[in-house]
This record gives structure tokens, C-alpha cells and sequence, in this order.
């Protein structure tokens, strides 16, 4: 990290227009190491924030597109409904699982997360898996 810092640095005093960026994640699964797939149709990209008080649980639901998230505040567990289980902290990202129905608790605190959807025109990001039209998008 010191060497990547003093580098930098000295691009700073170069290149004075040089932008320090940190990767965040790379990956080519979910965090289940799910398979990753775009859906077809017009690309429609959507972000949101989300803002989920201490020990309140989401409902269940499934994405159907790819999603990200970044974790801007405090530690969430992500359950499938199968049991497996994910603790994320501040300052993670995580692709969430596709197609799976999934929910989340916030502990230790308030969550803050930016999610990030690389969607369609044609298909939600998020369904529920107890709306009739929604289950084709949930296993």
C-alpha cells in the first residue's frame, strides 16, 4: 500500500490531473459463487439507496438482473432462504445472489447501502417471490 501511495504521489507532481482509484471488487460470481448472466433486452442501469433501521429484517425476494452492493454504513447478514449466510461490513461490496430468494437483517446498527442494478427495460430488479407474476424470476 505504501509503495501504491508513493506512487501516487509522485503521478500528483507529474501529472497533476492523475485520479487515485481503488478497485473495490472483481469477481465472476455471486457471492454464493453463483453464475452471473445478463439479461436480454434494452440495458436500463439503476441505482439505489437503501436505509434499513438495526435488527429490521427485509423480505424475502430474488433479483433477476445482476446486482451490486456497497456497504456506505454499518454490518448486514444476507440469508437465501436455504440457509447459507453472509456477513457484510462497512465498506464491502458484494454481487448478491440472482434468482434466489434471499432477505437481510441489519445488525449492530442502521445499514446504509448503495445497490447497483445492470438491468432491462423488460424485467423488474427486485420481485417477491409471493407475487404470482414474480415467480418465474425466483428459485
Amino acid at each position: 500500500m505504501k509503495i501504491y501511495v508513493l506512487t501516487c504521489f509522485l503521478l500528483f507532481i507529474v501529472l497533476p490531473n492523475c485520479v487515485l482509484a481503488e478497485e473495490r471488487l472483481k469477481t465472476q460470481t455471486s457471492w454464493d459463487g453463483g453464475i452471473i448472466y445478463y439479461p436480454q433486452g434494452q440495458v436500463e442501469i439503476t441505482s439505489v439507496k437503501l436505509h434499513i433501521e438495526e435488527n429490521q429484517v427485509t423480505k424475502f425476494h430474488c433479483h433477476p438482473v445482476p446486482t451490486l452492493g456497497y456497504i456506505l454504513k454499518g454490518d448486514l447478514v444476507v440469508e437465501t432462504k436455504d440457509g447459507n449466510k453472509i456477513t457484510l461490513k462497512e465498506g464491502e461490496s458484494i454481487v448478491e445472489v440472482m434468482r434466489t430468494i434471499h432477505r437481510g437483517r441489519a445488525i449492530n446498527g442502521p445499514v446504509e447501502i448503495i445497490v447497483f442494478y445492470a438491468g432491462s427495460t423488460t424485467m423488474p430488479n427486485t420481485v417477491l417471490p409471493e407475487n404470482d407474476l414474480d415467480r418465474e424470476y425466483c428459485k
